[in-house]
């Protein structure tokens, strides 16, 4: 088979091939690119002799000293990977174009499984698949990271945490997490959306930074985001509202004072009211303690932001407030987006990345909703600049972190 290499693929014809392919990734689409606007970009693919394109991949130009770069194509190339004609030739025109930019490696990591399964099932066995294409790519001069675990270990996390989203996806949730979903909406938690609520997110993944240390994203890379995606993209952040809150506990209470003063009542309904008003008049207190300490009455409790194309839906952050957890704000904005998957047909869900041991505080949070752990068979490095690449590798994530907590200091 005659294959033909581009350099400068229509943005609309490596999409369609991508998000009609089984390794969809909003991570090789092209806006892509331009959400990493610091990184140059090259937009590349493979036709066949038909014409019909076969393989493609978004690779990112990491400028560094002395006019290196680093060359990264994350979560691809998008190809057939059986095809060993065709990896072949796809990986050598990739290493020529890494080689012509300057670059001191290759880097990519293929949207591809060694094992996919419930997290339920976290501790049973699973067989692995994928492993041949490991083989196939070390043949061709890749080296392989290996079964990485966490996520610092590598560009991209290696585990991820995804749902299957179907039509009926609540009748399927523990009743711990619809509990938590009810109880946000119970204590006044209301969903805005849209664009202009973007310095609202930001303030919320500011709490975040705080709470872990570390700097993440800014209100303009952000705001970038939205823009860059449009109508494909969903901010929304929760806000509680104390004195509306405290009229409708006020109100709540004085209806159950009612209702259990009233005769006849069987011994398991005053039960049941009993506790729903010992649990009112404790949130009312921890409400009035919240009044006095806020500057403000409206307060930002968690945000989200997500971006989808036909088939897929990440979510790329979600921040809380720390002093509000117990508003089960993060629960509600969950359900809001996995029900905007039901209303657009999109059925898979990426929760983002995840700690290798699954134990993490942030991955059991994410068990809640039904989670499959995804496991990709890892990064791959095409070194070009064995010196630069040794120093790069080693130093580099080092002054990321580092930078990252500097820049939660300032």
């Amino acid at each position: 088979m005659a294959y033909t290499f581009h350099t400068n693929t229509d943005p609309a014809v490596l999409d369609e091939f991508v998000i009609s392919s089984d390794q969809n990734s909003l991570f090789q689409c092209s806006p892509w690119a331009r959400v990493k606007n610091n990184w140059d970009h090259v937009l590349t693919s493979v036709t066949d002799e038909s014409g019909s394109t076969v393989a493609s991949a978004l690779v990112l130009i990491r400028k560094m000293p002395l006019g290196m770069c680093l060359a990264y194509v994350p979560r691809g190339p998008v190809m057939d990977y059986r095809n060993a004609e065709l990896v072949s030739f796809f990986l050598n025109r990739l290493k020529e174009l890494a080689k012509q930019k300057h670059a001191i490696a290759l880097r990519f990591d293929p949207s591809l499984l060694v094992r996919k399964y419930p997290y339920k099932e976290r501790n049973e066995e699973h067989a692995g698949e994928n492993l041949d294409v490991i083989e196939r790519l070390k043949s061709l001069g890749a080296k392989h990271k290996g079964f990485t675990t966490m996520i610092i270990e590598s560009t991209q996390p290696r585990y991820n945490a995804e749902m299957d989203v179907t039509p009926d996806y609540r009748d399927h949730l523990e009743h711990k997490t619809l509990k938590c979903i009810r109880a946000a909406e119970h204590k006044g938690i209301e969903v805005l959306e849209g664009p202009q609520y973007i310095p609202e997110f930001a303030k919320a993944m500011h709490y975040t930074e705080v709470r872990k240390g570390v700097a993440l994203r800014n209100e303009e890379y952000f705001r970038n985001m939205m823009d860059v995606y449009g109508d494909h993209a969903i901010c929304m952040v929760t806000v509680l509202d104390i004195e509306k809150q405290l009229k409708k506990l006020e109100d709540s209470i004085a209806s159950l004072e009612e209702q259990l003063s009233a005769e006849g009542l069987k011994k398991k309904q005053k039960a049941a009211l009993s506790q729903q008003l010992t649990n009112d008049r404790n949130e009312q207190k921890k409400l009035l303690e919240d009044r006095k300490r806020e500057s403000e009455n409206r307060i930002i409790t968690c945000g989200i932001l997500a971006v989808y194309n036909d088939s897929l839906m990440e979510l790329f952050y979600m921040g809380n407030h720390p002093d509000y957890l117990r508003m089960y704000s993060s629960y509600l904005l969950y359900a809001k987006c996995l029900d905007r998957c039901v209303d657009l047909g999109i059925t898979h869900c990426s929760f983002g990345g995840i700690e290798g041991t699954l134990d993490d505080g942030l991955t059991l949070f994410k068990s809640n909703w039904i989670m499959n752990v995804e496991e990709y068979i890892g990064e791959f490095n095409i070194v070009l600049n064995p010196l630069m690449y040794k120093a790069f590798d080693e130093v580099y994530p080092w002054l990321l972190q580092t930078a990252a907590k500097l820049r939660s200091r300032k």
